[in-house]
């Protein structure tokens, strides 16, 4: 309190003697004042739109490094030896994108997840079907071909996040171009993972369960690795090997992944796919 009464009387004081605060008491220079106010505002200024900046970047990426999901899936993924099949109509068969388009094309079928990153494929069981198929698809053929000669291979992590009212739908393949060469469906029933296998051309598809109990939205890993004629298929680190028959030797045959619905029902229940890694 004596404080605040010395500065008023010293104030007034200064009023009646015409001199101002400034000439009793030593004051900052006011110019050198002003500049440091301006480059703390510089700095503050900065350092927000660093902030912001860093803040919009992790807000875009997913837990997969180098996936941003303001991106289409094309732009995030490798898919340019793949083209991809849609759920609608195109004639007698279903639409096709071409890898040229496939880059930057996203639709209500084939997204980004704005969450994780993912690579999305929904399917509805009453979509459209390729000509010779019964059931829909949202899934990318690759475009190389080979031979049961020599070694190929397809890895995936994915979740499975909504099944169609069977339960049932294909998350990967090695399909040939001729009847009956389906070499190797990778099928999810209702959480069970089971390979179909026609181990001769023509056959008729014997299945075996490899993994058993994974939930909707858990994410699980698979391999599938061929080694001339055997074929490996791995999923979460359990693996059975199946060997193929000299039938399939001239047949041409080639991997698929994504989103085969085994539900053809009027109902148009959905089945979703996300896939985080395809290689």
């Amino acid at each position: 309190m004596r404080r605040l009464g010395f500065v008023q009387v010293h104030r007034m004081r200064d009023s009646r003697c015409g001199y101002t605060n400034k000439s009793l008491v030593a004051q900052p220079n006011s110019n050198k004042l002003m500049k440091i106010n301006t480059l703390a505002t510089s700095a503050l200024t900065v350092l927000l739109a660093i902030t912001s900046i860093n803040a919009l970047a992790a807000e875009n990426k997913s837990s997969n490094t180098g996936v941003d999901v303001a991106k289409a899936p094309g732009e995030n993924f490798d898919l340019s030896g793949y083209k991809l099949q849609l759920p609608v109509a195109n004639g007698h068969s279903v639409v096709e994108v071409a890898p040229a388009m496939l880059r930057d094309y996203e639709s209500n079928y084939f997204y980004t997840d704005k969450s994780s990153g993912a690579m999305v494929f929904s399917c509805p069981s009453n979509g459209a079907t390729t000509r010779g198929s019964h059931y829909p698809r949202t899934e990318l053929r690759s475009l190389s071909e080979w031979n049961f000669t020599d070694s190929h291979s397809l890895t995936a992590t994915l979740a499975v996040t909504q099944q169609p009212d069977n339960r049932d739908l294909i998350v990967g393949q090695i399909h040939g171009d001729g009847k009956g060469s389906e070499a190797l469906k990778l099928r999810w029933h209702n959480g069970d993972i089971v390979a179909g296998v026609k181990t001769s051309l023509n056959t008729t598809e014997i299945r075996s369960t490899i993994a058993k109990g994974i939930a909707l939205g858990e994410q699980f890993t698979y391999s599938i690795v061929q080694q001339d004629h055997a074929v490996t298929v791995t999923v979460n680190g359990a693996s059975q090997s199946f060997t193929y028959d000299a039938s399939w030797d001239n047949e041409t045959v080639y991997f698929k992944a994504g989103n085969y619905l085994q539900d053809n029902s009027t109902s148009g229940a959905n089945g979703v796919v996300f896939f985080y890694k395809l290689n």
